[in-house]
């Protein structure tokens, strides 16, 4: 008795096939996610440190120009030092936000696609 064997597991290589596609599908979703959020994070803190930075700039030209009284400059300089951080602190949250966001949008199961034919004009 001479039965094909690639017959005989047509229907469970077809399965493995399928779960193997789905996973392959997942995994790039969680991939693509982690990439925004990460994309995300670095874009704020690449806004923040500019912003730290021009502060910074602003508050030395001050100092040259005026010849600026160090206690209230090395005030700004702290308080510029402490949003700078505090944006900082925020960034964790907001990519961790965008992951979980990302996640949630891509995971979300998609109605049946119901197509119409339209009517040309």
């Amino acid at each position: 008795m001479s039965s094909n064997p690639s017959s005989d597991q047509s229907p469970n290589s077809s399965a493995q096939t399928k779960e193997l596609r789905d996973l392959t599908v997942e995994a790039a979703r969680v991939q693509l996610a982690a990439i925004t959020s990460l994309v995300k994070f670095w874009a704020g803190w690449a806004q923040s440190a500019e912003k730290y930075t021009q502060g910074i700039s602003d508050e030395l030209a001050r100092i040259s120009e005026e010849n600026g009284e160090s206690n209230s400059t090395l005030n700004r300089l702290g308080d510029l030092t402490r949003e700078y951080l505090r944006e900082l602190g925020k960034l964790p949250g907001v990519a961790a936000e965008q992951f979980s966001g990302e996640i949630d949008k891509l995971s979300r199961p998609k109605g049946a696609r119901n197509r119409v034919a339209r009517a040309k004009e």
